[in-house]
């Protein structure tokens, strides 16, 4: 394994997953890839008076952007020497994710543990990463 995936969304505990990550990585002098995907904007958008879907998509990419650069600084703290990030705006994460794997040995990431309604209405990224990817995924309970 020398390639590690980390799909990270807005999420406070992000930091355990990239803790994992960075132990792993390290471990098996592996280089890691951070990838966060977007969504495309919001249907809605054109209702609210002065919302445009240009200027939502820019937000959205900023936010991303950031998250991205506060993920690999703190991934080059924890001395991992390979660190690399992808942002891609697609509508939906489980196949941008999927996609992505082929070229991975492992993924490493979280999931919120959502049951019930909660579960059947939004199901589970993750849940569907780990059912379809080519590779082995390690999940984190967030």
């Amino acid at each position: 394994m020398t390639r590690i995936l980390v799909p990270l969304a807005h999420a406070p505990s992000n930091a355990r997953v990239l803790e994992l990550a960075a132990m792993m990585a390290n471990g098996i002098q592996a280089s890691v890839t951070l990838l966060h995907v977007y969504d495309p904007p919001n249907a809605m958008v054109g209702i609210v008076p002065g919302a445009t879907i240009e200027g939502e998509t820019e937000a959205e990419r900023a936010v991303g952007e950031v998250l991205l650069a506060n993920a690999q600084n703190a991934m080059r703290r924890a001395g991992v020497a390979q660190v690399s990030s992808l942002l891609e705006r697609a509508p939906s994460p489980h196949d941008s994710i999927v996609m992505h794997a082929r070229a991975f040995d492992l993924i490493i990431m979280g999931t919120h543990g959502r049951r019930g309604f909660e579960h059947a209405v939004l199901g589970s990224v993750a849940e569907q990463v780990v059912r379809d990817a080519p590779c082995p995924v390690v999940t984190i309970h967030l």
